[in-house]
């Protein structure tokens, strides 16, 4: 029989209800102490887990009620333990049955009601879409060529180049009775998708655009995304040998032999606070977001990136986590180096620009301001990787659980995979994201002389007779 309650623990997403037990019960072998446990983890706040919530807040005090109450010599609690567990995926069902003999009340009445709702997906059922059937891919390709960029950030020739690369992978093939949308719709969804920003990205206004559910938008973003990432190897890859020495060829002729990248980082911005860790993802910006380091070559093609860390992570500490940085001579040839600000740290592999005070010297004045010229190429990558896919202005994806970054790191793989495929096909976007704008680097200083371009080539003459006549690559030893 039930005597007292040992212990109430409630707190915002759990409450533990310990019940001490005197005498063991003659059915059910039960230890001295049994404990009710009920994990409510339910971050999204759906009208169902809401109801669900209460329901289990209305049975505690309904059983605990009863507990205070006269109780007959025949009347006991079995249960072991009652855990809920919600998941984007799937909901998991009670570990062990809960059952209250002889509660004819109340408590029974929730209890019925809480594995009524658990078994059912949806609390109640949504109005069926009706699928649009004024929607179709003709449709979009009888837009004029500024509409149809505008709407999937693409030609109509590379939209077809995309398609032709991943209609046949296995995602799209379905099984079930529920036929998918054709591969060309699901890919314009996706694209206008990945290129919209703020209210223009939300779900709904795909699922009304499209004539599909809003579940159905969800999906088949993660279609195509999913596709993306599949041949990411073949688009994002790292340069070989023969394409590194054209790399140095071409940067040679600015004063940079054996340069064979750029590499700088940002943040993509997600639109609220994670629900863990949300503090180290408050960056200098004062946004929730994630850190990306890019490594790009002369023709501003992504070569190499890294996303996923917290905002407010230094660009340095994160390129220590990179196989360039920890494997690089599996990367580099010797010589072979990449150019960044003054933020990272200076290795055989990267050379950065001056910091001060040394940055104040003449040399090396001109030295940063030669290194600002050539490694824009990066500031303008990452500017035109934002502008032609929007969304990483601010995705729209919730991080409750640290597997949930990994929709995250799919979502910025995809607009890196088609910002390479789309460059090699000469589809180019040329409106650069407004945070991304070239603007000075700390510790440079620009002498005055007659244009930028004189002063260039005049700084490059002098780093090319200065650091190569000692061996030193660009780096001076004269500070």
């Amino acid at each position: 029989m039930v005597t007292s309650v040992a212990k109430i623990q409630i707190s915002k997403d759990r409450c533990i209800v310990l019940f001490d037990q005197v005498k063991p019960c003659s059915i059910y072998c039960l230890q001295p102490f049994i404990a009710v446990e009920f994990v409510l983890i339910m971050p999204k706040g759906s009208t169902r887990r809401q109801a669900i919530k209460d329901l289990m807040i209305m049975l505690i005090v309904a059983v605990l009620d009863k507990m205070t109450a006269p109780l007959d010599e025949t009347s006991f609690l079995q249960s072991s333990a009652l855990a809920i567990e919600d998941s984007d995926e799937e909901e998991q069902r009670f570990l062990q049955p809960f059952s209250v003999n002889n509660f004819f009340d109340d408590a029974e009445i929730y209890h019925l009601s809480i594995l009524q709702i658990l078994g059912s997906r949806y609390l109640s059922r949504y109005p069926k879409v009706q699928r649009s059937i004024q929607y179709t891919i003709a449709d979009l390709f009888s837009m004029s060529a500024r509409d149809f960029k505008q709407a999937v950030r693409t030609t109509p020739e590379g939209f077809a180049f995309i398609y032709n690369k991943i209609k046949e992978h296995k995602v799209f093939k379905n099984k079930s009775y529920h036929k998918q949308m054709p591969v060309s719709h699901q890919l314009a969804l996706t694209l206008e998708r990945l290129g919209s920003n703020g209210n223009g990205a939300s779900i709904g206004r795909f699922s009304r655009s499209f004539g599909i559910s809003e579940g159905s938008v969800v999906h088949y973003s993660r279609h195509v995304i999913k596709a993306l990432n599949s041949i990411e190897d073949e688009y994002v890859a790292w340069p070989d040998q023969q394409r590194r020495a054209q790399i140095s060829q071409v940067m040679t002729t600015e004063g940079f032999e054996g340069c064979v990248g750029f590499i700088d980082g940002t943040t993509f911005p997600i639109y609220q606070k994670p629900g863990f860790d949300g503090e180290i993802h408050f960056d200098r910006k004062k946004n929730y977001s994630l850190n990306a380091q890019i490594v790009c070559d002369c023709d501003k093609v992504i070569i190499r990136f890294m996303a996923g860390w917290p905002g407010s992570c230094a660009d340095a500490s994160v390129y220590k986590e990179m196989g360039i940085y920890n494997n690089s001579k599996e990367f580099f040839d010797p010589g072979q180096y990449l150019l960044a600000d003054s933020a990272y740290p200076l290795s055989h592999i990267l050379i950065p620009s001056y910091k001060a005070p040394t940055a104040n010297r003449q040399k090396n004045k001109e030295f940063n301001h030669c290194i600002a010229n050539s490694r824009v190429r990066n500031e303008h990558t990452i500017g035109i990787l934002k502008g032609w896919w929007a969304s990483l202005r601010g995705m729209r994806l919730q991080i409750y659980e640290h597997k949930h970054k990994h929709a995250y790191n799919q979502w910025i793989t995809a607009c890196c995979v088609l910002h390479n495929m789309l460059t090699h096909f000469k589809d180019a976007w040329e409106d650069l994201a407004p945070s991304e704008q070239n603007t000075p680097q700390d510790g440079l200083i620009y002498d005055e002389l007659e244009s930028v371009q004189e002063f260039r080539n005049s700084i490059r003459d002098r780093c090319v007779y200065h650091n190569y006549r000692n061996g030193n690559l660009p780096i001076c030893k004269n500070y």
